[in-house]
């Protein structure tokens, strides 16, 4: 290491020094280690929420938790900004820095003006052949020589360096994508903003909000299932888009392709079933109904959410209300639900049960109603289509749908990100096909002869590739079969 860094340092040159430091690919390795290991913190501590970090309130609830699950070590979390890291200038100067080191790479793999002192002074394979010529004379036929072989020549200081390289383009690739790719996560990261689990049911109309005069209609959501895995193939939603002028838009959205309208983007993360009931009495009155998550909040309809697959798992409320405290509450399985009819003080409870493996039936619905606070049912009951039953002397309408979840949002810096990614994907395929090959060249009078110093891609190698040996013997082999004619042509026109 004090090798190769009394390579990169000269004193005699501090700013061209530091030049070659930060455009070090090391020191880009180095970055983007120090930030793999940010994000792999980022994943594996609590990171403060949004809604946290907007309201004081739900941020000192959210430091209760923090400090009742790792006790001492929560103050140290929140002082070393290891809650945060996502917002921390931790991320922010790496970020910074590597978008720093990127730029100098890509004007090095340019124009490459700043070289290896030790490249005029280690060589790494030397050729002298006795040229009766100037060093610029020399550098001139090398250059002939070599841009038949399809290398680029770039001339140095005072005429008596170049470098010479090919196949640059494609490492210039990965630099200019993972440019692009730093500053479109700038651009999102102040711009961008997303709404996730949004439910959509068949005609449900819901406005998007966010200063955006849209709304959105579902008017099919379908979805086809793997009978084997008992899991959703391809799940799609036929959405309207409703402006405010009258203008009516109609789009297909599916699990596995974004939908991109009107400047937003619309993802479907799942297909999921729901259940749609009402309640009537013997005169055709609707019953009002409520759950138990809505509280006191009575319904003339209920739409009912199952998730298919899910489990129990108890979750943290953070109540932003004055005097609130911070709760645990334990959300039953996915697959069940309860449905509340006050004014018969009956409970209903609904399960959802998917078909099973390897069968292509429809999934079903059981259904049980108990009386006050009896805990055996005194009705049971099994549907799988739009149906009617009477429970009580009372008649519930049952209609399962199927509703779709999707998330949407902006972010204008995906039109950066994406290109970028494609650039360094392309990069580092036709890189490793194709790579760098990069030779510096120094001319220098000894002695009345031309010494030709070949130096390549790194000072550091301790052996040269074959590639490198080959260039450098058709160098010395073209010069000396010029040379030699050279010289018989001067003898030649002496003799006359």
């Amino acid at each position: 290491m004090k090798v190769r860094w009394a390579e990169w340092w000269s004193s005699e040159d501090p700013l061209d020094s530091l030049w070659r430091i930060c455009a070090s690919p090391y020191l880009a390795m180095l970055l983007l280690a120090s930030l793999a290991v940010l994000i792999c913190l980022g994943l594996i501590l609590p990171q403060r929420p949004a809604e946290a970090i907007a309201d004081a309130t739900a941020n000192n609830l959210w430091l209760t938790s923090l400090r009742e699950r790792y006790h001492g070590a929560a103050d140290w979390l929140v002082r070393l900004r290891l809650s945060d890291i996502h917002h921390s200038l931790w991320l922010r100067g790496i970020l910074g820095l590597l978008a720093f080191n990127l730029l100098l790479g890509t004007v090095d793999l340019i124009r490459p003006r700043h070289v290896w002192h030790a490249a005029l002074e280690r060589e790494i394979f030397v050729n002298a052949p006795e040229l009766a010529e100037s060093p610029e004379r020399v550098l001139e036929r090398v250059r002939q020589i070599l841009r038949e072989q399809r290398y680029r020549f770039l001339a140095g200081k005072d005429n008596l360096l170049a470098c010479v390289d090919r196949s640059w383009i494609f490492p210039l690739w990965v630099y200019l994508g993972l440019v692009l790719i730093l500053g479109g996560l700038a651009i999102s990261e102040r711009t961008a903003w997303w709404e996730d689990n949004v439910t959509l049911r068949p005609g449900q109309v819901r406005p998007l909000g966010h200063g955006i005069n849209l709304a959105v209609r579902a008017d099919a959501v379908e979805v086809n299932v793997d009978p084997s895995r008992k899991q959703t193939n391809d799940g799609r939603t036929e959405l309207t888009f409703l402006q405010e002028n009258g203008d009516i838009v109609q789009r297909t959205l599916h699990n596995s392709a974004p939908l991109f309208y009107h400047g937003l983007l619309f993802y479907q993360t799942s297909t999921e079933p729901v259940l749609l009931i009402q309640a009537q009495d013997a005169t055709g009155q609707n019953l009002p109904l409520r759950t138990p998550e809505t509280g006191a909040t009575q319904f003339m309809e209920l739409a009912l959410h199952f998730r298919e697959g899910d489990t129990p798992r108890y979750f943290v409320v953070l109540d932003v209300m004055p005097g609130s405290q911070l709760t645990r509450q334990f959300q039953q399985s996915g697959l069940e639900r309860y449905v509340l009819v006050p004014t018969r003080d009956l409970s209903l409870r609904l399960l959802y049960n998917p078909s099973p493996p390897g069968e292509n039936g429809p999934p079903t619905f059981y259904v049980e109603a108990f009386r006050g606070t009896e805990t055996s049912p005194f009705y049971q009951y099994q549907f799988h289509t739009v149906d009617t039953v009477e429970i009580a002397g009372d008649r519930y309408s049952f209609h399962p749908q199927r509703y779709a979840v999707i998330r949407f949002g902006q972010d204008y810096g995906l039109v950066f990100i994406l290109p970028g990614a494609v650039l360094v994907l392309l990069g580092i395929i036709l890189s490793t096909r194709y790579p760098l090959k990069r030779v510096w060249l120094a001319a220098r009078l000894v002695s009345g002869a031309v010494d030709l110093h070949l130096t390549a891609n790194s000072p550091v190698m301790e052996k040269a590739s074959p590639w490198f040996e080959s260039l450098v013997q058709d160098i010395a082999t073209a010069l000396s079969v010029q040379d030699k004619a050279d010289r018989n042509q001067l003898a030649m026109g002496g003799t006359k």
